[in-house]
């Protein structure tokens, strides 16, 4: 191969990733499905639970009779009168 005709090639081998890409990007898309929206149970909350085995990740706490807290996940009581 010439010298010559490196940038050529070069120059190819850009448009063509280019036109590959602007032809995806514009290629109609199909939706698999929307997410199904669930109501949440009444009186539960969504707080950050304390333990390790959560994660300090956000999960739904049933209340309790004196003020507390239980998580679904865990089981762990947050709050309230102990």
């Amino acid at each position: 191969m010439s010298a010559s005709l490196a940038p050529y090639l070069g120059a190819a081998a850009v448009l063509g990733a280019a036109a590959v890409t602007w032809a995806a990007r514009l290629a109609p898309r199909t939706r698999t499905g929307a997410a199904v929206f669930t109501e949440p149970e009444a009186g539960v909350r969504y707080l950050r639970c304390d333990s390790l085995r959560c994660a300090h990740m956000t999960h739904p706490h049933h209340p309790q009779g004196d003020g507390a807290w239980v998580c679904s996940h865990c089981g762990d009581v947050k709050g309230g009168t102990l």
